[in-house]
């Protein structure tokens, strides 16, 4: 099950069982409040039998001065445990007492909440399976269009590369017959095409190889290249010694195109973007917009502006954490951020 699909399961899981819960807990707590009083109205009617021959050691009994106070045949909570007053026969001002010890009492009561807890075990259960039922019945019509939505991209993904490959193939033969700035431009339009195909592609990442050995630095250096061309107003700055890492060429590749790529396409005006390597770590900053929510940007589909479509950092973060590459983002807005990674 996948990480938006565990949301929404437990989400619904929760929405239904919890109302289930307080429903059920208050319809007990109910029959509770029956229950104690079935116990005290049977106490009641074994002492009114037990006026008429006193027989048997079940209760005791002791004769009191009537008063207004104290009503006819009424149970009452002493310290002794449990009492009733019954009217003696011959004419005076006495009232029978009649009591139920406290231990006998408990002992009833005792039962009867073991019952009630056994009850109440079986319902709780019956329904958290229930809302196991509605959560995942409830996460059908979310799963079927998740997964036509992912049917969908790999069509789309598989269609995408084959004009972007072909723009590419034609321009190069194009340059043979003269070398214009237009093409150049084609160029870089398709391969921009190809940067957002190979994004689509790692959207859902599986097991890549970690092994190989990268060229930290050449890696760097082909991208700025790159996004000079299409952002010739921003000005990158370096200090890069030869840095190989031990990690996946294709994975590095999109981690460093996304955040190069964002470097520049959210910076200012005559912006800056620093690149720096130094003790296994690539720390990259801009002169951009900043970040309003950092804890939210590697979020799928999570925007701060109208441009992009708010995958290219969920990759990022995907890869990084499949590639063991420790991510930290420090940004302020208005003055720019800072990306840093630690290769492990």
């Amino acid at each position: 099950m996948k990480h938006y699909e565990k949301k929404s399961f437990f989400t619904a899981l929760f929405l239904f069982f919890i109302p289930l819960f307080l429903l059920s807990s208050i319809v007990l707590y109910m029959y509770h409040e029956e229950g104690v009083k079935d116990i005290e109205q049977r106490i009641l009617y074994q002492m009114k039998e037990y006026t008429y021959d006193f027989q048997g050691d079940t209760f005791s009994l002791d004769i009191v001065e009537d008063d207004k106070k104290k009503e006819i045949f009424k149970i009452y909570h002493i310290e002794e445990g449990l009492c009733a007053y019954f009217q003696i026969p011959s004419k005076g001002p006495y009232l029978l007492k009649v009591i139920f010890d406290n231990s006998k009492y408990e002992k009833l009561y005792n039962q009867f909440i073991k019952k009630l807890f056994k009850l109440a075990i079986i319902i709780f259960f019956l329904l958290f399976f229930l809302s196991i039922g509605f959560a995942f019945y409830s996460l059908r019509p979310m799963r079927q269009a998740l997964h036509l939505l992912e049917d969908f991209l790999k069509d789309l993904i598989h269609d995408l590369n084959t004009p972007a490959t072909s723009i590419l193939l034609n321009s190069k033969l194009l340059r043979k017959r003269g070398d214009f700035e237009e093409i150049e431009r084609i160029e870089l339009s398709a391969k921009g095409i190809a940067s957002l195909y190979k994004n689509l592609e790692f959207m859902n990442p599986n097991d890549i190889v970690n092994d190989e050995a990268v060229a930290l630095d050449e890696l760097i250096n082909e991208k700025i290249n790159i996004l000079q061309k299409i952002y010739p107003n921003i000005k990158f700055t370096k200090s890069m010694p030869n840095t190989i890492i031990k990690s996946n060429r294709s994975g590095v590749d999109r981690i460093i195109d996304n955040l190069l790529t964002n470097s520049c396409k959210y910076n200012k005006k005559n912006g800056q973007v620093h690149i720096e390597i130094k003790n296994q770590k690539l720390i990259i900053e801009d002169t951009g917009v900043g970040i309003k929510n950092t804890t939210k940007v590697f979020k799928r589909y999570y925007k701060e502006s109208t441009n992009g479509l708010g995958i290219g950092m969920n990759i990022v973060k995907q890869l990084s954490d499949i590639l063991n590459i420790s991510i930290d983002i420090k940004s302020v807005v208005g003055k720019g951020t800072c990306v840093e990674l630690t290769f492990k």
